[in-house]
């Protein structure tokens, strides 16, 4: 009898280690016909069948496996495990923390129940736990690695990469570190050595997937779009179903101006994980900047998965905690929140909608905005209550974030944006008044945007290239750059060049104000831009090779804002043809010679 225990274990753990699954299960299922009352049986069958993906076969048999033997801390880990593969994280805690207190010197266990904590983003207690895993064995290399992992997710690269040289030193066969590395180093725009780690990693192992899609970020951050676009096509070669390496090559693809195959790649990253939250809002991107409302709008309501956008739902769980409305709520007579959530340029770019939400849904409309934006939104007839972020939320009975309005209204074309123009009004503000001289033509710039913002690299042109005008003794040049950039006026020397009264912009209205006096404002993308197109100000937008989604890949106009005129970059992060033909029309429409 022992000898046919013996040969049927060999066979199953055989067949087990050639994934003959099927196999290992009937052998498996003949050993428990065998020895029905030996615990460790019904834990290997568990095995097989969690890798088959019968998860309830597996637990089932688990939990037969417990009964047998409750002290069974192997079978612990293992439906440790099996909760953690169906994200079922609060069993999955219960089981690994069984398992430590049969045994403190787990130090899988502990690692296990870090990856856990891991899963549910409590970084501290998921570090806690691989630190435990480390002090009982030291030279436990995957627990250190996985520290600097977490560090990693915290943002804290610096730290995790000396995480990582300590696995290194710990395991210096562990080539995978050097990938994490490479990626913590391009976090920091620190790309050479990003490269130089990437390319350790990928020599050492050369089918190393994640390694080829690491080194094919640091590409597209240099924008350099073909070379990143040959390395995720690598990496997929290797790992065809590496989710990450999809949406990167879509990314690539994007940059490139290959906007069919960026849609595929990033389909085919949504089809791997249908929940991959970044796939679906860089997807929503192109339909949009291809007029695609229909589709376009839908996934850009994955943007509330999107790890930037965790915090603002925090800070604003008085409003979350109530229901977003949907197009089929009858809220007739009800009172609908309207909140900002993203830039200054996106609230005005939307809030043209809200007369539409008010006529649609005969409801009482309240708005929370960004504190800068109230005075301007005061000019909206339709607001009913309109608080800023710093005043208490008024009662509401749902709520709907600005940008959400036309998903709502299932705005499917350019057809269906309001027609009213300006739908934003620019009051008169004395202590902005400025002198008028006939002789010359008065002209606002802005030439950066915030530098949270998306594509914040690729929309910003430096001061410099303004220096035709500022010098042209036929302009009056008018800073409208709040912030930080406002100091390159001082840097070039411009002080007595340019008029400045930034310090009286403490609001959109009075910058509205401002801009309303004068004859042309040249802006970056930005939110100045979005307000000249609202209160229908004239307004020239200078704009990279593959602009933000609301300004599409071509044309020279907008619908969104008739007074707009768009010049784009013929090639990627060149700015000089496009300050040409702004100059160019400059002297043609306004009888003038700019050199």
């Amino acid at each position: 009898m022992s000898k046919i225990i013996e040969s049927l274990n060999k066979q199953a753990l055989e067949a087990y280690n050639k994934k003959d699954l099927k196999t290992a299960q009937e052998k498996y299922e003949e050993l428990i016909k065998k020895q029905p009352n030996v615990s460790e049986n019904y834990c290997n069958l568990g095995v097989v069948l969690k890798a088959l993906k019968k998860y309830q076969e597996a637990y089932d048999v688990y939990i037969k496996a417990l009964k047998l033997n409750n002290k069974n801390q192997l079978v612990l880990n293992n439906l440790g495990n099996l909760f953690k593969e169906i994200k079922d994280y609060k069993n999955a805690i219960r089981a690994f923390s069984d398992a430590i207190r049969l045994n403190p010197k787990d130090f899988n266990a502990y690692n296990n129940l870090g990856i856990v904590y891991e899963a549910i983003n409590d970084y501290d207690k998921a570090i806690a736990a691989y630190k435990q895993a480390v002090r009982i064995k030291p030279n436990y290399s995957k627990a250190v690695n996985n520290i600097g992992v977490v560090l990693y997710k915290q943002k804290k690269y610096k730290e995790a990469i000396e995480i990582f040289k300590i696995a290194l030193k710990v395991d210096p066969e562990y080539n995978e570190l050097y990938s994490n590395i490479g990626a913590c180093y391009n976090k920091l725009k620190q790309y050479e050595y990003a490269i130089e780690n990437l390319d350790k990693a990928i020599e050492l192992n050369p089918n190393n997937a994640g390694a080829y899609t690491n080194l094919g970020n640091v590409y597209n951050k240099m924008h350099d779009y073909k070379k990143a676009a040959s390395l995720h096509e690598k990496s997929i070669k290797l790992e065809p179903n590496g989710v990450n390496a999809h949406s990167n090559l879509g990314t690539s693809y994007k940059n490139l101006g290959y906007t069919n195959k960026a849609i595929q790649s990033y389909k085919k990253a949504i089809q791997l994980d249908p929940n991959f939250e970044n796939a679906h809002f860089d997807l929503a991107t192109i339909y949009l900047a291809k007029n695609d409302f229909k589709n376009g709008w839908s996934e850009y309501e994955w943007r509330f998965k999107k790890e930037e956008m965790l915090s603002h739902i925090v800070n604003n769980k008085d409003i979350f905690s109530k229901p977003m409305l949907k197009k089929e709520n009858n809220i007739e007579g009800k009172t609908l929140l309207l909140h900002s959530e993203q830039g200054f340029g996106d609230s005005i770019q939307f809030i043209r909608f809200l007369p539409l939400i008010k006529e649609k849904f005969k409801c009482k409309i309240a708005v929370k905005c960004r504190d800068e934006l109230k005075e301007l939104f005061k000019t909206i007839e339709e607001i009913d209550v309109l608080v800023n972020r710093k005043e208490p939320t008024p009662s509401f009975d749902y709520h709907l974030p600005i940008m959400s309005m036309p998903f709502v209204l299932q705005m499917k074309s350019l057809d269906d944006l309001p027609k009213q123009m300006p739908y934003l009004k620019a009051l008169d503000d004395e202590s902005l008044k400025i002198k008028k001289d006939e002789k010359k033509i008065d002209i606002g710039v802005c030439w950066s945007a915030s530098i949270t913002g998306e594509s914040y690299d690729g929309k910003v042109f430096d001061l410099k290239y303004l220096e035709p005008l500022i010098n042209h003794p036929k302009i009056n040049v008018y800073s409208l750059q709040v912030g930080e950039e406002n100091k390159q006026i001082k840097q070039y020397g411009f002080e007595d060049k340019i008029i400045d009264l930034t310090d009286k912009l403490t609001d959109f209205s009075k910058t509205a104000s401002l801009v309303k006096q004068l004859d042309l404002v040249i802006s970056s993308d930005t939110s100045v831009a979005h307000l000249c197109g609202a209160i229908n100000a004239p307004v020239w937008i200078p704009l990279q090779k593959f602009p933000d989604w609301r300004w599409t890949n071509k044309s020279e106009s907008t619908r969104w804002y008739p007074s707009a005129k768009l010049f784009r970059q013929k090639s990627a992060r060149v700015w000089d043809s496009v300050f040409q033909s702004i100059y160019a029309k400059l002297s043609k429409q306004y009888k003038i010679k700019i050199k």
